[in-house]
């Protein structure tokens, strides 16, 4: 999971030495993290869709995208992922690329689907696993989970869009 940014790179942990000479601490861990607002426009360059407005959601492990008319296609080659990210939208095939066992909020464990995408969020790339589950009744069509929040983003509870506005969106639709 490597990020691409120039001006604000993401050091993944390690145990490295400081300059100071004592060991890194997670108070060093915390300052390179980037600070992200709790809900941000988020792009799926692979998954050809809009840019989603997607919630940071720290009580979830796992990313979560919403889909319906999930299908899997199996064959010879590799087992395929089919499904709409709207309704009646253009069909979207991605290979499988795991099953993920969850648990939902009531306690109800399915196992869902996952694939693989690219996800640009606050200037930068990340290759992320993302399960696949209806949530057309749920306000967030998109959720990021702590498995992947935890090693990029500190995410302020009291802020959303920072790293994005309604004045950036034309440039990442565009952006091709």
């Amino acid at each position: 999971m490597m990020a691409s940014h120039e001006q604000n790179p993401v050091v993944e942990p390690s145990t490295s030495i400081t300059p100071s000479g004592r060991g890194r601490t997670e108070d060093d861990a915390m300052q390179e993290l980037v600070m992200i607002g709790w809900r941000e426009w988020v792009g799926m360059p692979e998954l050809e869709g809009e840019p989603l407005l997607a919630k940071m959601d720290t009580g979830a492990w796992s990313n979560t995208l919403h889909a319906s008319d999930i299908e899997v296609i199996e064959s010879d080659l590799e087992t395929q992922v089919r499904f709409r990210l709207i309704e009646d939208g253009e069909w979207v095939e991605r290979p499988l690329s795991d099953w993920r066992r969850v648990r939902d909020t009531g306690g109800h464990e399915t196992m869902r689907p996952v694939i693989r995408t690219t996800l640009e969020i606050a200037g930068m790339d990340y290759d992320i696993e993302v399960c696949l589950k209806d949530r057309s009744l749920m306000r967030h069509r998109f959720i990021l989970g702590r498995k992947f929040l935890r090693e990029h983003f500190c995410v302020h509870p009291g802020r959303q869009c920072i790293h994005s506005s309604e004045r950036t969106l034309p440039r990442i639709v565009l952006r091709i």
